[in-house]
Formats: C-alpha cells, sequence, structure tokens
C-alpha cells in the first residue's frame, strides 16, 4: 500500500511540475509551428471532456490522442470524426485499428482539413482592372496527414505505441514578385510557382493502469518532425509533450453508486508554439449507455469551456458510439464535433 501511495503522489507531482513554468513565462511562442490542424483536438468525447485526453482516452481514438491506448480494443473498429472549425471549415479524422491479440494493436488513419474554395487574387494596374486586382481562380489549398499506429501492451497495466504520420501541404499554385519594373505605378514582374510541402513525423505514447482504486497515467509526445522551410521561414510541427492523469472517482472515492461512473481527468502539456497549458475534464456514464461531459482549457487563444454527450448501441454483434461536443471559442464562432465509432 505504501508503494502505491508513493506512486501516486510522485504522478501527481510530474503532472503539476509541468505546468509550473506557465507561472514564470514571460512571453508566448507563437508561430514556431506549422500545419498547425494536426494540434486540433478531433474526438468529441475528448472535446467534451476539456481535451483532457491523454490518460482518459479508450479504444480508436487513441489514434489521435495516445497510440498506447489503442492495445484496449479487443475488436476491430472504426472510427469518423468531423469537427466544425473555424470560419467555415471543416477538419476529418478517420481511422481504423485491428487488434493482433497478444502481438499488440495496428491502426491506420487520416486526417483532412477542408478550407473550402479560397479565391486567388494578382494586384495589377487600374488601367487592367479598376479595382486594382484581378482573381485567379480558387488556390486549391490542401491539408492532410496518414498515420499508421502500432502498440504492444508489455503487461496487463503498462503498454506504449508509435504512430509514424505522413504529412502533406498544399497552398496552390500562386504568382509572387520577383523584380520591380515601376516601383510608382506598382508594376512588378511575376514568377508562378506551386508552394507544396511533404514532412515526415511521429507521435510516441505511454499507458499505465497503476492499480490503484482505477488511476492511469500516461505520457504521449506528439507531432515530432524535423524542420520545414517555406521561402525563408523554418518551423516544425505543431509539437506537444503531454502528460495526464484519470480516474474513475466513483472507484477511486468508494462510493459504492450503482451503474455509473465519474470519470474525471487532467492534462499538463508543453507545446513548441505556446506557454504551458492545463485541461480537465469529466464524464458521468450510466449503465455503460449514456454519457454527459463538460471540460475546461486552461490559458488557450481560441477554445475553453465545453460540454458533450455520447450514447452506445448495439445491434446484431455490432456496437456503436455516438458522441457529440459543442465548445465556446473566444473571438470565432462556437465549435461542434461529431463522432461515430464502430466495433464488430
Amino acid at each position: 500500500m505504501k508503494h502505491k501511495t508513493g506512486l501516486i503522489c510522485v504522478l501527481i507531482f510530474a503532472v503539476l511540475s509541468l505546468d509550473a513554468g506557465s507561472a514564470s513565462a514571460q512571453k508566448k511562442k507563437v508561430a514556431q509551428s506549422g500545419m498547425t490542424y494536426l494540434g486540433i483536438s478531433l474526438s468529441a468525447r475528448q472535446s467534451g471532456m476539456g481535451n483532457a485526453s491523454v490518460a482518459s482516452v479508450n479504444g480508436a481514438q487513441g489514434l489521435f490522442y495516445n497510440p498506447a491506448a489503442i492495445t484496449q480494443l479487443q475488436k476491430n473498429s472504426l472510427i469518423i470524426n468531423q469537427v466544425n472549425w473555424l470560419v467555415d471549415t471543416q477538419i476529418y479524422g478517420l481511422g481504423a485499428i485491428v487488434p493482433l491479440n497478444q502481438w499488440g494493436a495496428i491502426g491506420l488513419d487520416i486526417v483532412y482539413m477542408d478550407y473550402g474554395t479560397i479565391i486567388g487574387t494578382q494586384r495589377v494596374d487600374k488601367s487592367v482592372d479598376d479595382r486594382g486586382y484581378i482573381t485567379t481562380g480558387d488556390i486549391g489549398v490542401q491539408d492532410y496527414a496518414l498515420g499508421l499506429t502500432y502498440a504492444y501492451s508489455v503487461s496487463d497495466r503498462f503498454s506504449f505505441g508509435l504512430k509514424l504520420k505522413f504529412a502533406h501541404e498544399s497552398l496552390g499554385n500562386a504568382d509572387y514578385a520577383v523584380a520591380v519594373i515601376d516601383e510608382e505605378s506598382g508594376e512588378f514582374e511575376y514568377s508562378n510557382k506551386e508552394w507544396k510541402l511533404n514532412q515526415w513525423g511521429f507521435d510516441f505514447g505511454g499507458y499505465y493502469d497503476t492499480g490503484y482504486r482505477s488511476l492511469v497515467f500516461a505520457v504521449a509526445f506528439q507531432n515530432f518532425s524535423r524542420d520545414m522551410v517555406y521561402w525563408t521561414e523554418k518551423f516544425q510541427m505543431p509539437m506537444i509533450l503531454r502528460m495526464g492523469l484519470a480516474a474513475d472517482m466513483n472507484q477511486f472515492f468508494n462510493l459504492g453508486l450503482s451503474d455509473l461512473q465519474l470519470n474525471a481527468s487532467v492534462d499538463a502539456m508543453h507545446p513548441i508554439d505556446y506557454t504551458e497549458q492545463v485541461n480537465v475534464g469529466g464524464e458521468i456514464v450510466y449503465k455503460n449507455r449514456f454519457a454527459i461531459r463538460s471540460g475546461y482549457q486552461f490559458n488557450q487563444d481560441t477554445e475553453n469551456l465545453s460540454f458533450g454527450f455520447g450514447v452506445n448501441f448495439r445491434y446484431q454483434g455490432t456496437e456503436a458510439f455516438f458522441d457529440y461536443a459543442f465548445t465556446q471559442a473566444q473571438y470565432f464562432e462556437d465549435i461542434n464535433r461529431f463522432s461515430l465509432s464502430f466495433s464488430f
């Protein structure tokens, strides 16, 4: 009992100490990463719990939060996520997992960012067009990432996972000025170029069930990559280190509430492009069928308070889960997320 209590204290201290740097941070680290859609939460369940996700995630959603978590699955699984993101953009995350029994589990996924139609323009002399510019059609902006995940259970309490990802970004064909013809009239010589990047990255995660009253400790290192270059600017994927705790409070405090789970989780995060952040969340689950959720993300520029619900059902041996989350967004319209998954 003593060694378990000591372990819990060490884990809690580790999570809290990660956030300690936020109090002494002098400035926000911004504009230091690219392909930032890779850092957006996809799962409606995890987002409904304030994106406190690294230790609370379960099943197929581990593909997007902690690759070690997919070892929890005993059946083949499919998952679909849709995020109605800012300024009429959408993000989709699709994944599939196949358990390999004692050999672990393997998963495939794709994340796609839909920017809608973005009209290109080119500056011209007003003798050509009174507006001083002409439209050049849809730029064709495109972002997607393909992932291959493998996870293995070292024991019935500890597992680890590795995800290799290939990310592609295209900003379309665009003209850029290469020489000045007449500075006063705004005449330039232009050249055309396709602005695109391909890059490899990886995620690594660990998941540890302490064995003490449902307490779980987890860590994930996401979006590690080499530098990429647009023009002269270097940047990386939105790399982030997450550490978190999760537990069913009904079991943790021996409340004895039948048919109820009171799941709570906390994440402490160290991103490459911001100061330290903390997410907290919880959910109430009734008879493993219905769930209501809420959470809060501290020290965020975009998202903060969130709510959500979930329901699962079975039909002819197939189990399905539907989840929805609503998140308040500062300065923009609020964000809606939908998730649907199947196990068979």
